[in-house]
């Protein structure tokens, strides 16, 4: 039976990231869509006006709007502070949620720390209160790209946008999206050596935080869609079809 995907960027990126998942997911049978968030890709939404809730918001607003129905919600990275809003949005129309080497929020807690954050203290200081791929430095670009090869990690980290960094600063709620009861299910990325504050590594640090996840295993570092799109296509059908 076909799967329907909705598929959600993480910081910097673009729906354009899902190009080539999308590609394979197709291929085996299923629908899938990605959205650009607010401010990012083709969404021309104003940068120091993006906020959490708006993320949420244009998320379901595309599921409701395409009447889409049973979708399994999956979202990469920082893309995992907005699924679990989405899926207690709209509860009726998500059949599982995938965090795909994500982050996972404690309830009531911002995904960044404005205590420990760089950027928090200068926010406003900032151009459209957001910060680029280059202002994290070599070692998290080192970190981000450790399993690609050059000229990937050149066209990559060219075509990252800058991010806005409200949402991350920005209280994520947990407990409706768990009161859902909506199956849930990681994406281990074995290599994933992007470095993230406070966090000793992405597995089992985020995914522990979930409840009774199902896990499944990519030889790969974090940017999974564009190092191992067909292992990443592959698991995200299979965690839908339950094998």
């Amino acid at each position: 039976m076909a799967e329907t995907f909705v598929l959600v960027h993480g910081a910097w990126h673009g729906a354009w990231c899902w190009a080539a998942v999308i590609n394979q997911l197709e291929r085996l049978g299923d629908r899938a869509y990605a959205v650009d968030l607010p401010g990012h890709g083709m969404n021309r939404t104003d940068r120091t006006k993006v906020t959490l809730d708006s993320y949420v918001n244009s998320v379901a607003e595309f599921i409701q709007r395409h009447d889409l129905k049973n979708v399994v919600l999956a979202g990469h990275s920082l893309g995992g502070i907005t699924i679990s809003g989405v899926a207690a949005k709209i509860p009726s129309r998500i059949k599982r949620v995938v965090w795909v080497t994500a982050m996972v929020a404690l309830d009531g807690q911002p995904s960044v720390d404005p205590a420990t954050s760089p950027f928090a203290a200068v926010l406003d200081s900032l151009p459209e209160r957001s910060n680029t791929i280059e202002m994290m430095g070599k070692k998290f670009l080192d970190g981000l790209t450790n399993d690609m090869a050059p000229a990937l990690r050149e066209y990559v980290i060219s075509a990252l946008g800058p991010q806005p960094l409200a949402p991350l600063l920005a209280p994520v709620a947990m407990t409706p999206y768990f009161a859902t009861g909506i199956p849930s299910s990681y994406i281990v990325c074995e290599d994933d050596q992007t470095p993230v504050a406070g966090a000793p590594n992405w597995h089992p640090y985020f995914s522990s935080r979930l409840r009774n996840p199902t896990l499944k295993f990519v030889k790969s570092g974090h940017e999974v869609m564009f190092t191992h799109p067909v292992e990443c296509a592959r698991a995200l059908h299979e965690l839908a079809s339950g094998v």
